[in-house]
Parts: structure tokens; sequence; C-alpha cells
């Protein structure tokens, strides 16, 4: 089982989290964070921020005398046109199906009245720690990520806001490779992220492990180790995620 406050520890997550509050603008008091999941970002924008609203798609139960909790869709924002100083959106767009991403986008946009701080996995692998459903077959991504990003995928989706402050927080290497991503589909992805929270992206039913036969497991193995000397004598490390503050003030600038 996934365990969000060990994750949370992990040094990744720390530079992650560091980054974030590093960008945050001084001069907001209205804050939307969309997608808060269990509050921990939110609990910190709360002690720097007035008013905070923690939306996600289950009411979150966040406790704090600056946050208010609301249940909603960041495709349908329940808010007016600038209702936001700052618009607070990370480790959410990677998650939105393609064919609404854009419409979430245009939302945190609307909402804003100045700052969007964006932030999502860059250039990411998403053959990596694949799964597959045993319920309907479908192959999944890792911790349930549809959509890779980069600067210029982002530009687009955000081409109504001028080019804001960018940081690229943590680097590493996890890519894999046509043979090794074979191998695991042939065997059902068993060193997939299995210990996520996200269910299926299609029936919506938990993802479990395969289990393997001895000639499996050691063809499986075979395949990870290739994966792994790739990723060691491969090309230098890059970004892990990218952070975007958009800044709506540039445009005068």
């Amino acid at each position: 089982m996934f365990d969000i406050k060990q994750y949370r520890r992990k040094e990744a997550e720390v530079q992650r989290v560091g980054s974030l509050m590093r960008m945050l603008p001084a001069d907001a008091v209205e804050v939307l964070e969309a997608g808060c999941r269990e509050g921990y970002i939110t609990l910190k924008l709360a002690e720097k921020y007035p008013s905070v609203i923690a939306l996600d798609l289950k009411l979150p139960q966040i406790y704090h005398p600056n946050v208010t909790c609301m249940q909603g869709d960041i495709t349908v924002l329940p808010f007016k046109d600038g209702s936001f100083d700052l618009v607070v959106c990370t480790e959410v767009l990677e998650h939105i199906p393609p064919e609404k991403l854009g419409t979430a986008c245009r939302e945190l946009m609307r909402v804003s009245r100045r700052y969007l701080l964006i932030g999502v996995p860059y250039k990411q692998d998403l053959r990596v720690h694949a799964m597959k459903c045993i319920h309907c077959g479908t192959i999944n991504p890792t911790t349930g990520h549809v959509n890779t990003f980069d600067e210029d995928l982002l530009k687009d989706l955000f081409k109504d806001m001028p080019l804001g402050t960018v940081e690229y927080p943590v680097t590493g290497v996890y890519k894999t490779n046509r043979l090794s991503y074979g191998l695991y589909k042939r065997f059902g992805f068993p060193y997939g992220s299995y210990e996520q929270e996200e269910p299926c992206i299609h029936c919506g039913l938990p993802l479990k492990k395969p289990h393997l036969n001895i000639l499996a497991r050691m063809v499986c193995l075979f395949a990870k180790g290739l994966e792994f000397l790739q990723n060691k004598t491969g090309p230098s490390k890059s970004p892990v995620w990218i952070h975007i503050l958009w800044d709506t003030n540039r445009r005068d600038s």
C-alpha cells in the first residue's frame, strides 16, 4: 500500500516542494489550490496566505483557520473569472484525460486574477513502471500519469499567459527501452507501481501485481537488469519536474 507520509519524507519530494515554496509570490491574498490531495501543500500555503481554497474531486478534510475545503472538478471550476490572486496546481495535470487537458488549463487561467503556479513531471517516460489491469487488460502508465510535458506543450496549453519564471527541481534518469518494455508487457508488467492509490484508468478497479512462474521471473529480471544498465551508463541526469509561475502583469512589461 502506498505510504504518503514516507513519500513526503523522500529527498526528491523535499526538493520538489522546496522549489514550489521558493516560487510563491509574496503579494497574493486569495489563493486556490486545485487538486490538494491530503493537504500537504495546502497547509504550507495556509501558513503564508490568509485565505486558501482547497479543492479536490472528493471533499478534502483539511483543518486550518485559513483553509476552506471544497469539492469540485478542475475542468469545471465553480468560481467566477479572476477569483484568486494565485492559483496553484501541482501533481494534477498529468492525471487529466488528454481530451480534457486543454479545458482544465483554460479553467485555471480563467479563475486566476494574476498568478498561476503549475508543477508537472518533465519529459516523463510513461512506459517506466507501467501496469496491466487484470480485470480489463488495459495498460496503465505509472501512478495514473496519462500526459507528458515539456516547455513547448506548456506554452501552448497556457498561451494566454505571458512566459513565467521556471524551475527544474530534482534530477534523475528514469527511462526504459523497447526490449525491456516488450518483455514486461509479455508478462503483465510485474514491476509496475501497484502500490499507488489510483485505480485502473479504464475500468476504475484496483490494480494488482501479476503472479509469475520461475521462467517469467527470470526473463523479467533480465529486462530489469538491462533497464538498470541503460540508466546507469546512458545519458546524463535530466530534470524530473518542471515548475512555472505565470504572472499576468508581465503583459505590461
